[in-house]
């Protein structure tokens, strides 16, 4: 039985549309979380609400955070919504510890993705420690662009901010500058990029 079978013979799966909020701060943790289909995105907010995207959690993947606090017993210490239509895995605590106990390939998974979300967070803390907004701003087109496979990229100056942790008035003001520069067009609700090589040369500013 592969690992999706075995947290679907003792959970449950949920269908979640778009920006539907999956937990918040200071709520209990109830269920280990795996992706099933779609994409969730992990944010930090600051006590002056200004908010800050951790990582995502993809198809097969599962939530560091949310395995964090099943095995300490904390509750949430940041928030996460659904960017796209979600189906999601949801295994009760209690059976979550059971399978941690008594199947070694749910605990090798469990223990591989809580690395590799690891890794991402940390390597996520390196950027935003030592990478300058331009960088960034620059780095996050890229990615978008990657995942959507189109240089039309249906996203807000807001979004960028929660992205790159930074106001969206700051966003706005360095997009003006891409947009002299020649290497992205701005228009309403998105962004078209027109010199991807333009972006990659900020990554080694």
């Amino acid at each position: 039985m592969n690992i999706k079978d075995q947290i679907n013979s003792v959970g449950q799966t949920r269908h979640l549309p778009e920006g539907t909020q999956l937990f918040t701060i200071n709520d209990p943790c109830e269920h280990y979380v795996v992706v099933l289909e779609g994409q969730v995105r992990v944010e930090l907010l600051s006590i002056t609400g200004q908010q800050l995207t951790l990582y995502r959690i993809y198809q097969g993947q599962s939530c560091v955070l949310t395995t964090a606090c099943l095995m300490s017993g904390n509750n949430y210490s940041a928030q996460a919504f659904t960017e796209t239509d979600v189906d999601i895995a949801l295994l009760p605590k209690n059976e979550f510890s059971r399978m941690i106990d008594e199947s070694s390939s749910f605990r090798q998974f469990v223990f591989d993705g809580f690395s590799e979300r690891l890794a991402t967070m940390m390597q996520r803390t390196s950027e935003l420690a030592t990478y300058s907004i331009d960088q960034r701003l620059a780095a996050a087109l890229l990615v978008r662009a990657e995942w959507q496979r189109d240089r039309l990229l249906p996203v807000t100056h807001g979004e960028l901010a929660i992205e790159i942790g930074t106001a969206r008035e700051v966003v706005s003001r360095r997009l003006a500058t891409f947009e002299k520069e020649g290497c992205v067009r701005r228009h309403r609700n998105c962004l078209e990029i027109l010199d991807e090589a333009h972006l990659q040369g900020k990554l080694a500013e």
